[in-house]
């Protein structure tokens, strides 16, 4: 064989490994055909375990790292779950009517005095303050007293996402609201520049990057000077978060995009249609959730 036709055939032999972001694999408890599982509205991963909170009736689910089935947990409420994080190896839930509960492990579950009765969907911590947000402008917070109350946020409208970095809190929501506050005590609005719903927020401790309506993604180090880019979608999108140096953002009808800095993004194909609300880093891979029993794990991302 010529030399030029062994270049040519070795070229053809090397096999391009695959992007693991490329690859989605359905974990949902119900097929994924069906369209009738549960709705998911949270994820998040501590200590091994991956507990996954639902919109009907307190559902929560839960998978230790080797488990190969989910386990259906007593959340102790019946009221939907819209959010969960840890803080201090404990998760934390909180929900419609002002629901907070709270689990050591993940198995049992139990219910802490919020003080407020509209809708909680976000929460985050930091080293010592919880910070809440919710339907109406709504604002709770909790210190190492375990005690809740109520602050004034400066604003009537539903407030959707949370999150914390360098000594500040930034909350978003409907109508472009950004708020930012250095104690989750006194909060300030900021201009996000968009009058569009912005429902989530992480960061990679350089900057916050906010997703929301029609594929809306505005990045900021400061939560004061607020940059729109470019998506690449004009699909909502409802969660977002950060890990192993990726931002992965999720939202309607399956989009998954990924960003090393929230500047450039890049969509990924989910192999769904659902609509995906949370997504969240697990070890070495990422899992999205949301609705019609969608679960989805991507493939390793290195360890």
């Amino acid at each position: 064989m010529r030399p030029l036709a062994i270049a040519v055939a070795l070229i053809g032999a090397v096999r391009v490994a695959a992007d693991p972001l490329d690859e989605w694999t359905w974990r949902g408890p119900t097929p994924r055909e069906s369209f009738k599982g549960d709705n998911y509205n949270g994820v998040v991963y501590e200590g091994g375990t991956l507990v996954i909170v639902g919109g009907s009736a307190g559902k929560i689910l839960l998978r230790k790292d080797g488990d190969a089935s989910w386990h259906t947990v007593d959340s102790g409420t019946q009221h939907p779950l819209y959010a969960v994080t840890t803080a201090n190896h404990s998760f934390y839930a909180v929900g419609a009517r002002g629901t907070v509960i709270t689990s050591r492990g993940g198995e049992s579950w139990v219910a802490r005095d919020s003080t407020l009765a509209v809708p909680l969907f976000a929460i985050t911590y930091t080293d010592s303050v919880f910070a809440v947000l919710g339907e109406g402008g709504a604002v709770v917070t909790s210190g190492r007293s375990g005690l809740w109350s109520a602050k004034a946020s400066g604003t009537l409208e539903s407030l959707y996402g949370v999150a914390y970095f360098s000594q500040m809190f930034v909350g978003v929501g409907a109508n472009g609201v950004v708020l930012k506050s250095d104690n989750a005590s006194l909060w300030v609005p900021e201009s996000s520049g968009t009058n569009s719903s912005l429902y989530a927020v992480a960061t990679d401790r350089k900057n916050f990057v906010v997703v929301g309506e029609n594929g809306l993604v505005l990045t900021s180090p400061d939560a004061v000077k607020w940059t729109a880019r470019d998506s690449g979608t004009t699909r909502s999108l409802m969660g977002v978060t950060y890990g192993n140096g990726l931002f992965v953002a999720v939202g309607a009808y399956g989009v998954i995009l990924t960003s090393p800095d929230g500047v450039t993004w890049k969509t990924r194909p989910s192999g769904v249609t659902h609509l995906l609300r949370a997504v969240a880093f697990a070890r070495h891979s990422f899992w999205a959730v949301g609705w019609n029993g969608s679960i989805l794990e991507s493939g390793a991302t290195g360890k």
